[in-house]
């Protein structure tokens, strides 16, 4: 019961968001779709409350960081101005084959995923390294224990990492009373199925039910294979790529044009950022080529999406980097080293381990299978540069953190490149659905 408690407490996140995502703007979305983006709002702003709380030296009570993350979302939706909703027709007539066989699939992923989270392998050692013993302690302090994290012997715990997953593990703590580690890892599946839901709905109102519904499928069907052989049931990739697809799949819609849906993406973009640190690059490379890609657009318009998309970044990381400078326990993320401060010789190195990483996750299917969907659907459209360009730049970034001076380079790659290079499969899925049509 105690696990049920622990998971069921996240049913106050879309609580959290809905006053923002009532916003007349976002009718364009069914409601499933409009559900799982308020999770995903909720879970950013709450975690941004927990953090600020934390920063301020107020100990952490549910009822009123669910009532501060609400008042913030409300507060948001009151900003966006008030015009008709450009709402789009939703079919209802049944669904038609290729419907079919992409819910078939992700019916049969998810339920895969599922049984290999509860049989065990798909957990990740790292919840009990690190991500739950974090969410245990903060819980237990009613915030973020600086003290603990300033302990010499806990540094291996990725003290600097962003705070939204050790929060949200801590809210949950607190509604349950313990922390469930069996329960913990059931955010895996569960995530690719709100995933599953949601993105349908994103996407349809661009490239129609069909297309949508198979890039959904594909995207779903990658994370669960990559899930289930990198091991991330528990640990900080599964909420990264929840927040990153979702994020991706707004900029990418018709909702982009309008400044709810850039609020909104900037909202989600602010959970990537917080949740591990690889999804700051992410960040940034979206909304500077989404910025780069917009026809017709006034520089003053150009300043106001930038805000909309990265000022939510900007306000959550500098709260959690606050704490760290106010606490003396961290100042940015340092624990490799300034990110110029790389070893060139090690480049032949970095590829080999890196391609043999790949290559042991499912022979490299997840990311070849999107790819190669992507070359044979031609869909080579101007707003395709964005997916595909954030996975350059997330590549890049990726072998520049590798190639600086570690101790057991090649093992520590084995461990993390299918885990941290996973957001490319669903970059390439979502490619195939990228259109041009932007004003």
């Amino acid at each position: 019961m105690t696990g049920l408690a622990w998971l069921s407490t996240f049913l106050l996140l879309p609580l959290a968001g809905l006053p923002m995502l009532r916003h007349r703007s976002y009718g364009r979305f069914d409601f499933l779709s409009r559900a799982v983006l308020s999770g995903a709002a909720g879970a950013s702003l709450v975690s941004f409350s927990m953090t600020v709380f934390a920063l301020l030296g107020v100990r952490w009570q549910i009822p009123t960081i669910a009532a501060t993350a609400a008042l913030l979302a409300y507060g948001m939706g009151r900003l966006l101005p008030v015009k008709k909703a450009n709402v789009a027709a939703l079919s209802a007539e049944s669904f038609g084959t290729i419907e079919t066989i992409a819910c078939g699939l992700v019916l049969l992923v998810v339920a895969a995923a599922l049984i290999a989270t509860v049989d065990g392998a798909a957990g990740s050692p790292d919840l009990l390294f690190f991500w739950g013993t974090k969410a245990q302690q903060f819980a237990a302090a009613r915030t973020v224990d600086a003290g603990f994290l300033r302990e010499t012997f806990h540094r291996y715990m990725h003290v600097p990492y962003p705070p939204l997953v050790t929060n949200l593990g801590a809210l949950a703590t607190m509604g349950a009373g313990r922390f469930p580690w069996r329960a913990a890892i059931l955010t895996f599946p569960l995530l690719l199925a709100a995933l599953a839901l949601g993105l349908p709905g994103i996407l349809r109102g661009s490239i129609g039910r069909p297309v949508a519904a198979a890039v959904s499928a594909l995207v779903i069907s990658a994370m669960a294979y990559l899930g289930m052989e990198a091991d991330i049931a528990g640990n900080g990739d599964m909420p990264l790529l929840f927040f990153e697809t979702l994020g991706m799949a707004l900029i990418l819609s018709p909702a982009a044009s309008d400044p709810a849906g850039q609020l909104l993406a900037g909202v989600l973009f602010a959970g990537a950022a917080s949740a591990k640190v690889e999804g700051l690059p992410f960040v940034v490379a979206a909304a500077t080529l989404f910025l780069l890609l917009r026809r017709g657009a006034s520089r003053g318009d150009i300043g106001r999406s930038a805000l909309r998309l990265l000022g939510p970044t900007a306000l959550a990381l500098a709260a959690w980097f606050a704490f760290g400078a106010t606490r003396r326990v961290f100042y940015g993320y340092s624990e490799y080293g300034p990110l110029l401060d790389f070893d060139p010789r090690q480049i032949a190195a970095v590829l080999r381990a890196t391609l043999k990483a790949l290559i042991s996750a499912g022979h490299g299917l997840p990311w070849l299978v999107p790819l190669i969907c992507l070359l044979v659907a031609g869909r080579w459209t101007r707003m395709a540069a964005i997916p595909l360009g954030v996975a350059v730049a997330l590549t890049g970034f990726l072998f520049l953190s590798y190639l600086h001076r570690v101790e057991n380079l090649a093992l520590w790659i084995s461990w993390s490149a299918s885990r941290v290079f996973s957001p490319a499969a669903m970059l390439f899925a979502l490619a195939i659905g990228a259109r041009d049509e932007r004003t």
